[in-house]
């Protein structure tokens, strides 16, 4: 158990530093972390299906600007670990999302407060001084991991010697709330997609996404061939666009 609590607690942390070191590569997303964490926790089948509710159900919570919204790497990895350990279903894991997430966010803000300030001055200073590659290792090291061990931390220790108190807590649950969390798992997908639409919605984009929902509702089409069909219409269209010449001064 010790083995598997720390190779969990490892995706946790990749997960938690993704944004901050490779460039928000997608990678720390449920639909990723899900499948790698059931692989881990011997079932991988359940971490896809769970890996996707969670991605359906955060598929609009990214970081925009100033905008911090619930932490949804560590914490989903989390919650499909310990849905998965006790043998629940997906409506477990999202009951565990949900909280986790919040909590997460508070307890990266805090274990960050410090060294995130002191670094963020640090590099302002390099910076000044002209010393990018003291800037660079203190963006590349100290602000990842002042966000990363915290969360990977209590990934572990949660895995590792709190399953027995989840999964009594888990027990306590009534069986009409479990299957209500089953249910909210569906519905929380629409709204992670409406989030989503509600970001990248003009006049210009709608007309595209109605399109795909006509050829997948009323003429049957899978999802294979609405991307071909869109990758098409996106090549058309780049083809026809026209750019005027433009002299850049160096």
């Amino acid at each position: 158990m010790i083995i598997t609590a720390l190779l969990v607690a490892v995706v946790a942390f990749l997960a938690a530093i993704d944004e901050q070191t490779f460039g928000a590569s997608m990678m720390s997303r449920p639909l990723f972390t899900g499948p790698i964490v059931g692989l881990i926790m011997g079932d991988m089948t359940t971490g896809v299906i769970m890996g996707a509710s969670l991605e359906a159900m955060f598929m609009g919570s990214i970081m925009v600007g100033s905008a911090v919204p619930p932490e949804v790497y560590a914490s989903s990895v989390l919650s499909i670990a310990v849905a998965i350990q006790s043998g629940a279903e997906v409506g477990t894991a999202v009951a565990l999302a949900l909280p986790l997430s919040i909590f997460l966010q508070m307890w990266r803000n805090f274990c960050y407060a410090i060294p995130g300030s002191w670094a963020g001055k640090q590099i302002q200073k390099a910076v000044e001084e002209r010393n990018m590659k003291k800037a660079d290792f203190l963006h590349l090291t100290v602000v990842p991991l002042s966000i990363g061990i915290p969360s990977a931390l209590l990934v572990f220790v949660a895995i590792a010697f709190g399953a027995d108190s989840i999964n009594a807590i888990l027990n306590m649950i009534p069986e009409v709330v479990m299957n209500g969390f089953n249910v909210a798992a569906g519905v929380l997908s629409c709204v992670g997609l409406a989030l989503l639409i509600k970001m990248m919605s003009n006049n210009k984009v709608l007309p595209y996404l109605f399109l795909g929902f006509v050829a997948v509702i009323y003429l049957h089409m899978d999802v294979i061939g609405v991307a071909v069909v869109g990758f098409c219409i996106a090549m058309i269209a780049v083809n026809n666009m026209k750019f005027e010449d433009a002299e850049e001064d160096f």
